[in-house]
C-alpha cells in the first residue's frame, strides 16, 4: 500500500517524477506509472491503489482536465477526502472542471504547500499548534497530597526501585551476540545459535517468498514501488533511484504484450550480501513467457540474482537486481 498515489496527464512525465522523487527522499511510498495506458485493463489496478492510498495528489493540466479518467480519479480521491490538486502554470484555477474548481490548488512547483497538505493528512511532520490555555502548572494545581515535600518523598523513592530493578535486570539479562550490520540474515541467526541447516532453510525460503514478490509484480506491469529500496542497482547500470529503476524496468512492457516470470526451483542459492546493509543476495533458476508485439511467444530461462536489504519494521526491501549478458529486463549503460 503506497502512501501518495500520483494521477497525471502523461504528456508531464518528467514534472510528475520531479515530484515523486522528493516525495520519496521524504520517507514516503510513492504509486505512480509512466507506462501506464488509461484504459480498462488497468483500471481495477488504479482504483485499489488509489482506495488503498492515504493521500492522492492530482495534477491538473491542459491535458489532464480533459481526461475523463483523472477527473475520475480525482473525484474519487475528493470523496474519501484525500485529494491534494496542483496545477501547472498554463492551467487558470477558474479551468478547472466542476466541483474542482472551487477548491485551492497551488502550483505544483510550490513544494512547501504540498507538504503542507501531506502534513495535514499526517504523511509529513508538521508545526505543532500550541493550545490557547497552555500553561506550567503551579502548587496549587496538585491534589493537597501530593504538594512539594510528600511529592519529592514519593518521587525519590520511586527513582530508587527503579534504579534496584535495572540493576538487578541488567546483572541476569541474557547475553547476545550482535550480528555485524550487512552479515545477512544467516549470520545474524547463526549469532543466536540456531542449527545451521534450519538457518539455510529459513533463509531459502524468505529469498523465495521475495523473488517470487518481484516476479509478481514484474508480471502484473511493476506498479509497486514499495517493494524496492531507496536505490537499486540493476546489474552493470551501477546504483540509480529506485524511481529511475522502476523507469528501466518498465521498458520492457515496450517490447512484450504479455511477461510471465517465475522461479523454476523453489530453492535459491544463498550468496553474501554485497551491497544490502543487513539482508542477503539469492541466485534463482529463472523461466520466462515472452510474448512479442506481433504475438509469437518465447520461453527463456536463465539464472537471476536478487539481492535485499533490512528495510522498516522489520520488512525487506529489494537493493539489487542482477542477469545474465542478454539483458531480458534490461539494457546494458551504453559505453562512451
Amino acid at each position: 500500500m503506497a502512501d501518495v498515489f500520483i494521477s497525471y496527464s502523461r504528456t508531464h512525465v518528467s514534472l510528475t517524477r520531479d515530484l515523486a522523487i522528493e516525495l520519496e527522499a521524504k520517507g514516503l511510498d510513492v504509486w505512480w506509472d509512466t507506462e501506464l495506458i488509461a484504459g480498462e485493463s488497468f483500471r481495477e489496478r488504479i482504483i485499489q491503489e488509489l482506495k488503498d492510498c492515504k493521500a492522492a495528489i492530482v495534477i491538473w493540466t491542459p491535458d489532464s482536465i480533459r481526461s475523463p479518467y483523472v477527473v475520475s480519479e480525482a473525484e474519487r480521491a475528493r470523496v474519501a477526502g484525500k485529494l491534494i490538486q496542483v496545477r501547472t502554470a498554463d492551467v487558470n484555477p477558474a479551468e478547472l472542471p466542476p466541483p474542482f474548481d472551487t477548491s485551492h490548488a497551488c502550483l505544483v512547483d510550490d513544494r512547501k504547500g504540498i507538504f503542507r497538505s501531506l502534513s495535514r493528512l499526517g504523511l509529513l511532520p508538521g508545526d505543532p499548534t500550541p493550545s490557547k490555555s497552555l500553561r506550567l502548572p503551579t502548587e496549587n494545581d496538585y491534589p493537597a497530597f501530593w504538594r512539594r515535600p510528600v511529592r519529592y518523598l514519593l518521587i525519590g523513592v520511586a527513582a530508587t526501585v527503579l534504579l534496584v530493578i535495572g540493576v538487578l535486570a541488567a546483572a541476569n539479562w541474557p547475553k547476545e551476540t550482535v550480528a555485524p550490520a550487512g552479515a545477512g540474515i544467516d549470520l545474524a541467526a547463526h549469532s543466536r545459535g540456531i542449527d545451521p541447516a534450519a538457518i539455510s532453510e529459513a533463509s531459502g525460503v524468505t529469498a523465495a517468498k521475495v523473488a517470487n514478490r518481484f516476479f509478481d509484480e514484474l508480471n502484473t506491469g511493476l506498479h509497486d514501488s514499495s517493494i524496492f529500496d531507496a536505490n537499486v542497482r540493476l546489474g552493470r547500470r551501477g546504483l540509480m533511484s529506485k524511481v529511475d529503476a522502476l523507469n528501466e524496468l518498465r521498458k520492457v512492457q515496450f517490447k512484450y504484450t504479455r511477461i510471465n516470470c517465475r522461479m523454476e526451483s523453489d530453492k535459491p542459492t544463498l550468496k553474501h550480501a554485497e551491497f544490502a546493509r543487513n539482508g542477503f543476495r539469492a541466485m534463482v533458476q529463472t523461466e520466462c513467457d515472452f510474448t512479442d508485439l506481433t504475438g509469437v511467444s518465447t520461453t527463456e530461462r536463465f539464472p537471476f540474482e536478487i539481492e535485499a536489504t533490512a528495510g522498516p519494521r522489520g520488512t525487506l526491501l529489494i537493493s539489487g537486481l542482477w542477469h545474465s549478458e542478454t539483458m531480458w529486463f534490461w539494457q546494458p549503460r551504453v559505453r562512451e
